[in-house]
């Protein structure tokens, strides 16, 4: 996209070379530099912008204001070159098109702009030339609509296949992050997330807290009411659990029956506090078939000069500790 910008800039300001030979009048020749200037001053802001914003939605209005602003420019660097050709500066005015269209802008606001430059330009064209040839002025409009239509269409479907592609992209990152059967975060997204939140904490002082738990003799639920209730326990418990933590708490699957939870700027005495009222509200829930399920937890909190194994070390240490003095409780 900054490319793009960038390439259209150079293009629009290496106009001027033709205008040095066709405007003959220092000040009309001196007043079309500025103009061109402006412009081209206008897109490498644009471009500059472009690199450092991640958001595309916030630009879409710049890139619309700019294109309006090539086409002022052009009509008023038509208005001062003497005896024009309806004709060339019909083709001038095909070329900001095609440009508009390949800025990546919103198709709508594409479309906008190009009709925006094309009535501006006839209006302008009918009200300043003395002399219009009917047959060339229709054969100008006639090109000038051909173009946007192509254009239009050629935009269309491209954009089309990009939020495909878009949303193609989005579905695997989901698959890659995404444990299927629970539809919380996996081990892969755990272990990204930890890693940035780890790093963060390490340059800015902050707290941050790890709880893993596991449920009590799930191998027992499996044997006695097979898989597919296995995995209802799964989805159930993964449910309440998400509705009972804060929407900035990483909530992954580790793996089989066993679940971890990131807690950011939370000590290991408020991590305490959260997994001692999941142990209760897991307790006291009644599953649809399997009824009574518990889990057992551990705790962790990230200290100075610990890294993702040896938070995750302890805390599996303590998880190991709940069970081994009775499960459905917490160390």
């Amino acid at each position: 996209m900054s490319f793009t910008i960038l390439i259209t800039a150079m293009v629009y300001f290496s106009f001027i070379i033709p205008e040095y030979f066709l405007i003959t009048a220092a000040d009309a020749f001196r007043a079309v530099f500025i103009s061109r200037s402006v412009v081209l001053a206008a897109m490498l802001v644009l471009y500059f912008k472009v690199r450092r914003v991640t958001r595309y939605e916030s630009l879409i209005y710049w890139f619309t204001g700019l294109e309006i602003l090539i086409a002022m420019s052009f009509i008023y660097i038509s208005n001062q070159i003497p005896n024009p050709n309806i004709l060339i500066q019909a083709f001038g005015v095909m070329i900001i098109i095609l440009a508009v269209f390949l800025i990546n802008n919103r198709w709508l606001f594409s479309i906008f702009t190009a009709l925006f430059v094309s009535i501006g330009y006839f209006v302008f064209v009918s009200v300043s030339f003395t002399a219009i040839n009917r047959s060339d002025f229709l054969a100008a409009i006639i090109h000038i609509v051909i173009v946007i239509v192509l254009s239009s269409i050629s935009s269309y479907s491209v954009n089309y296949y990009k939020r495909i592609q878009y949303l193609h992209t989005i579905e695997l990152i989901k698959m890659a992050e995404t444990d299927a059967l629970t539809g919380i975060d996996n081990k892969a997204k755990f272990n990204q997330e930890y890693a940035r939140l780890a790093n963060s904490i390490a340059d800015t002082d902050r707290n941050l807290a790890v709880i893993m738990f596991d449920i009590d003799d799930f191998k027992a639920i499996n044997d006695r009411f097979g898989h597919l209730i296995g995995d209802q326990v799964l989805q159930e418990l993964t449910g309440i659990v998400r509705r009972n933590l804060n929407q900035s708490d990483l909530f992954a699957r580790w793996g089989g029956e066993e679940f971890v939870i990131i807690l950011p700027d939370s000590q290991r005495e408020a991590a305490m506090v959260v997994a001692w009222r999941l142990q209760k509200i897991i307790a006291e829930h009644r599953f649809e078939t399997a009824g009574q399920v518990t889990c057992s937890f551990g705790v962790a909190a990230f200290k100075n000069g610990d890294n993702l194994d040896t938070v995750l070390h302890r805390v599996d240490e303590r998880l190991y500790l709940a069970k081994k003095l009775g499960k459905n409780r917490v160390e």
